[in-house]
């Protein structure tokens, strides 16, 4: 397993097909070669994902650089998540890629592995990142070179309703001895002791909850050469039991209000509306539910063999194409090193790598913001080496995952027969 250990200072599918069409096509609009003036400043693209309140701060942030820096104009691109990664794959292979853009998961192995990422070795003077908390540098590194910087840091958790629990007349959980069985029994409790339409909790199908907990076993998801998984039958198996386990116990709601679920906007899931008690996250996603005051706590397992990790909830990367590489980098040294821009961005994209970005902003936080802060700074202390990279080929497992939990769930396949289906049609997008 590789879990080697280390000292953290942190205070804290359609489109992988598209992508294949990528050969030469992945520059700039930008003309090459172009010296801006203040007269006639040169212009980079910006491509990232989310919401329009993010879309607004991020414009903002645009606008301040663009006064900083009045021989660089910055073009904005926003896209829904749904939507982004086929924009992306289409413009690669058209040849209009954008200068800089926002990358998660398994792409960034993707993209590199196809010429699109700029090495930011070329570009080391322009990005500093002698600020960063220890090891989050490293998050961007694929076979040994540095391919994205990280906008922030999250990690997996567990998020906690204390009003549905209070409610059902169920303690909370300790977070530092619970178990996997613990949960389910808690789950039914909950769900038992709830009005009806309140549940303990819903199965959560994703790729990175599977690679902790593959790591909770003593495996990793992805062999280090990335050919093929490294989670086993058996293990892959009992995720997929537990899953089945909190719906059959009356833990989880039905197969099908759980698809409904995993599809809703944060704000109208069940615990979004304040209908149950715990649910598997992204630490930065906890804030976007509206439901009761929320508490972060340490996922089941923790305890007995660690498997969380702290890993970019977004990064940034350069076109290899850019006809203006140094200008893009100055503009991602300014998104994660400039105080005035971590003041409006916070922890939308994550908590700053940036160790005194976090300091100066963790005061304008909001409580839920400043318990995912404190969360984190529990997650660092467990100085966990991260896994390497998901490889390239792994952008569709979370697709792959879903459909065969979505199965379990509705009856039509075992959960050992999803294990091995699940395992053979992931090794064969990676072979």
């Amino acid at each position: 397993m590789r879990l080697r250990l280390r000292k953290s200072v942190m205070g804290v599918a359609g489109a992988t097909a598209a992508l294949a069409m990528v050969l030469t096509g992945c520059g700039s609009n930008a003309e090459a070669g172009k010296v801006g003036t203040v007269e006639d400043p040169v212009t980079i693209r910006f491509a990232w994902w989310g919401n329009d309140s993010r879309a607004k701060t991020t414009l903002e942030v645009i606008k301040d650089f663009e006064a900083a820096n009045p021989t660089i104009k910055v073009q904005g691109e926003n896209t829904e998540f749904s939507s982004y990664w086929d924009k992306m794959a289409t413009q690669i292979a058209g040849g209009t890629t954008p200068d800089v853009f926002a990358m998660s998961g398994a792409y960034p192995s993707e993209y590199a592995s196809r010429g699109v990422l700029l090495d930011l070795d070329d570009v080391k003077d322009q990005i500093d990142t002698s600020k960063f908390a220890e090891g989050t540098v490293d998050l961007g590194k694929i076979d040994g070179k540095q391919y994205t910087i990280t906008a922030g840091v999250n990690s997996m958790s567990m998020v906690i309703d204390p009003k549905v629990f209070e409610a059902a007349g169920v303690e909370l959980p300790d977070d530092e001895t619970w178990t996997w069985d613990d949960y389910a029994q808690i789950a039914a409790d909950i769900t038992k002791n709830s009005p009806a339409g309140t549940f303990g909790t819903t199965p959560m199908s994703n790729d990175s909850f599977l690679a902790v907990w593959a790591r909770q076993s003593g495996e990793e998801l992805y062999t280090d050469d990335g050919k093929k998984l490294g989670i086993s039958e058996d293990t892959a198996t009992e995720w997929f039991e537990l899953n089945k386990k909190l719906m059959d116990t009356g833990g989880a709601p039905s197969a099908s209000q759980t698809v409904e679920d995993g599809s809703a906007q944060p704000e109208m899931t069940l615990m979004g509306q304040g209908k149950q008690g715990m649910k598997i996250s992204w630490s930065n996603q906890m804030n976007s539910y509206s439901g009761s005051p929320l508490v972060m706590m340490k996922m089941p397992g923790e305890s007995k063999t660690p498997g969380a990790w702290l890993r970019s909830s977004m990064e940034y990367a350069i076109s290899s194409k850019s006809a203006h590489a140094k200008e893009a980098a100055l503009f991602i040294n300014y998104l994660v090193n400039n105080v005035d821009a971590a003041t409006k961005i916070k922890s939308d994209r994550g908590m700053p790598a940036n160790t005194e970005l976090k300091a100066a902003i963790t005061p304008l936080l909001k409580e839920s913001q400043q318990k995912e802060a404190e969360y984190l700074d529990r997650i660092a202390e467990m100085d966990i080496e991260p896994p390497l990279p998901f490889p390239a080929g792994s952008s569709a497992t979370m697709e792959v995952l879903n459909r065969f939990n979505t199965d379990v769930l509705f009856g039509k396949i075992s959960p050992r027969d999803a294990a091995k289906g699940f395992i053979q049609e992931v090794n064969s997008n990676l072979g």
